[in-house]
C-alpha cells in the first residue's frame, strides 16, 4: 500500500466512527466551527524487507489522532472520547494493513484547550 492509501484507510475508518467531530486533516486549513475536534496524521512510517533477496516488504508506522476539547473542564470529557477513538481501531485487519494497537496517551494543555492523543500502530 502508498502512504496516501494507508493514510486514507485509517482516515476514512476514523471519520465513520458514530458522532465523530470535526477532523483536521493533515495539509489542510480548518478552523474548526467549536470543540470538541480531531486532529489526525502519521507520526511515522518505516519500510522495511527482512529477507536477502528482497521481495518481502512491510511498511510499520504510527498515526496519531489527537482529541481536542475545551481548557479547564474535566478532562474525563477529553479521555471518554479518546476511548472512544481508541476502540474504534481494535487489533486486527482494516482493508489491506493491520492494526497492531491503539493507545491512549496523557493528556496535555495548551494556552488554549486540552489535548489526548490516541496512537495506531499499524503494519501493510
Amino acid at each position: 500500500m502508498t502512504a496516501a492509501e494507508i493514510t486514507q484507510a485509517i482516515g476514512q475508518h476514523l471519520a465513520a466512527m458514530t458522532d465523530c467531530p470535526e477532523i483536521v486533516w493533515p495539509n489542510r486549513i480548518t478552523v474548526p466551527a467549536s470543540l470538541p475536534y480531531l486532529t489526525f496524521g502519521m507520526a511515522g512510517r518505516r519500510t522495511e524487507d527482512q529477507t536477502l533477496a528482497g521481495g518481502c516488504e512491510t511498511v510499520t508506522g504510527r498515526a496519531v489522532i489527537v482529541v481536542v476539547h475545551r481548557l479547564n473542564a474535566y478532562a474525563s470529557a477529553a479521555e471518554g472520547l479518546a476511548e472512544a477513538v481508541k476502540a474504534r481501531f481494535p487489533r486486527g485487519d482494516l482493508g489491506g494493513l493491520t492494526i497492531r494497537q491503539a493507545q491512549v496517551l496523557d493528556g496535555y494543555r495548551t494556552d488554549t484547550d486540552y489535548r489526548v492523543p490516541v496512537a495506531v500502530d499499524w503494519i501493510a
